[in-house]
């Protein structure tokens, strides 16, 4: 690549690595928004509050690299606050960093991993990140009163990822029962109902 040239940017939603990325960076901006009179706050998704639901995400990006090595995902993996430290804002960029390096390894998207609910394509783990981040950039945001943009490209995306498992989703209990919005909504807003978060008044 010659000086003055960018490398090809593909187009959002088709790209599991690239839109796993995306959706980080909406994470971060919302976190960046975060002090710590928010630590406290209820969020919407129920029995967390803003610190709780840091952390959870702080861990499924840390998960990334274990699973793409190959080594398992310790005991600590559960919700632990203590993790965040004092700052956060650098335990997640560190913990991002790391997710969004595996993430961009050659062939890693092709490769099998050994995830929770077993063996599965990279590209699905990084789908699995996607709607994690978009959701929950989503929660982080109305709990603080911030507002975030989820694009109707990486929405589109999610949904075309969900649908065909929505089944083994409302079994596992993961998310909120789906709501259905109103007719006409965008993409963001149907993808937040399907995860149970109503995102409109």
């Amino acid at each position: 690549m010659m000086m003055g040239e960018t490398p090809d940017t593909p187009e959002p939603g088709t790209d599991p690595a690239e839109d796993a990325v995306a959706a980080m960076a909406i994470f971060g901006r919302v976190l960046l928004q975060v002090d710590d009179e928010h630590l406290e706050l209820d969020t919407p998704c129920e029995g967390w509050n803003v610190e709780g639901l840091i952390s959870h995400v702080v861990l499924g990006d840390a998960a990334v690299p274990l699973l793409f090595a190959g080594e398992p995902l310790p005991g600590t993996m559960t919700i632990d606050t203590a993790i965040l430290g004092p700052n956060p804002v650098a335990t997640w960029r560190g913990t991002a960093l790391a997710a969004i390096e595996a993430l961009r390894v050659p062939g890693a998207m092709e490769k099998m991993v050994d995830h929770p609910i077993g063996p599965r394509a990279g590209h699905v783990v990084a789908r699995f990140r996607m709607v994690d981040q978009l959701a929950h950039a989503w929660d982080l945001a109305t709990a603080i009163g911030a507002e975030v943009d989820i694009p109707e490209a990486l929405a589109d995306a999610a949904l075309d990822f969900l649908y065909p498992m929505m089944d083994q989703l409302k079994e596992s209990q993961v998310f909120a029962a789906p709501i259905a919005p109103p007719e006409g909504s965008s993409a963001a807003i149907r993808f937040l109902g399907l995860l149970g978060r109503k995102a409109w008044s």
